[in-house]
């Protein structure tokens, strides 16, 4: 009995050799056209992979790391937990979206606000246009202040009143408008058929008699002065674009302003300065016949002394023309006849 129970079996044997020997694997038959293949699928194989972001990251260890308050009680050694506090991240879309929606409160509290309306508008500049007139036309008392544009108000002063030729407007928060206007210098007054029509400045521009001016030159006439070119008639004025384009030209040519200023320095001082649709301008002579010289200032100098010459002449003949004119520079002609 004893003999066989010290006999090894096979079973044993081989469970020392494991111990003893590293186990041997049998090794993968490789074969090319199968590996290929296997190759081909595992490329084929679409895999999914799950990122995770930093802000994932941040949230979860953000809601791990809350700060914990704890609360002590009356007995030694022992505190009371309270549930874990929020904690606020700053955010600049936060803040903007914020900013935003101030913006847009505060705008709607000024467009409805009377503390924003406008209570006073102060007029300066004007000496012949009355302030009253303006802030009448302009009928912006009590309106928003958000509201006003200042070109606006600028564009309709202008077209409101011709005598003004420039307006600056400038807004004072919360409730005031400063407005400062130049006005035109008269530099012609215009009668005709010894009716007072309008003044003319240098420019050319026409714009209705105010007050007292001394300065002006009158000019008697008896018609309309020579318009710039391009100047169209408002009756003939069909077309919107073509109003606007004749709002920015002037009345009368300013040429023919200059011309009128040349001439009055030359002209007898006692003598008024006469316009004819024909002959241009002139004055009276002092021997009692009228002189007119064209509407231009043109060979001026060569004009007078031409004149000259034929008022020597027209005396030794002991002639009384009625008219002499002086337009053209070499086809000159009186008349001794109205």
């Amino acid at each position: 009995m004893a003999s066989g129970s010290n006999r090894t079996t096979r079973a044993d044997e081989v469970r020392a050799r494991r111990k003893i020997e590293p186990a041997r694997r049998k090794p993968i038959p490789t074969n090319p056209s199968v590996r290929a293949s296997r190759d081909a699928q595992n490329a084929s194989r679409v895999v999914a992979r799950r990122s995770y972001t930093s802000t994932q990251y941040s949230r979860s260890a953000a809601t791990r790391n809350r700060s914990r308050v704890y609360m002590p009680t009356g007995t030694p050694g022992s505190e009371v937990r309270l549930p874990p506090l929020p904690q606020f991240h700053f955010s600049w879309r936060l803040l903007s979206g914020l900013i935003a929606v101030g913006m847009l409160v505060l705008l709607f509290m000024m467009g409805t606000s009377t503390a924003f309306a406008v209570d006073q508008v102060n007029l300066s500049g004007g000496v012949r246009v009355p302030v009253e007139e303006i802030s009448q036309k302009l009928d912006i008392q009590g309106e928003s202040i958000i509201r006003v544009v200042p070109s606006d108000i600028e564009n309709q002063i202008l077209e409101a009143f011709p005598d003004i030729k420039a307006a600056e407007v400038k807004i004072r928060m919360p409730t005031d408008i400063d407005i400062v206007i130049q006005e035109r210098i008269p530099a012609l007054l215009w009668l005709n058929n010894e009716e007072v029509v309008y003044w003319i400045d240098q420019d050319g521009f026409a714009f209705t008699v105010r007050g007292e001016a001394t300065l002006p030159i009158r000019v008697y006439a008896n018609s309309e002065p020579p318009h710039p070119l391009g100047w169209v008639p408002p009756e003939l004025q069909l077309e919107a674009n073509e109003t606007e384009n004749q709002e920015n030209l002037p009345l009368v040519d300013p040429a023919f302003v200059a011309t009128v200023q040349k001439l009055n320095s030359i002209k007898p001082a006692e003598s008024p300065m006469l316009y004819d649709a024909k002959n241009g301008l002139g004055w009276v002579d002092p021997h009692g016949w009228q002189v007119y010289f064209g509407d231009d200032d043109a060979n001026i100098d060569m004009k007078l002394l031409e004149y000259t010459k034929i008022v020597e002449t027209i005396l030794d003949r002991n002639l009384q023309p009625v008219l002499i004119s002086m337009e053209f520079l070499h086809a000159p002609y009186y008349r001794l006849e109205p």
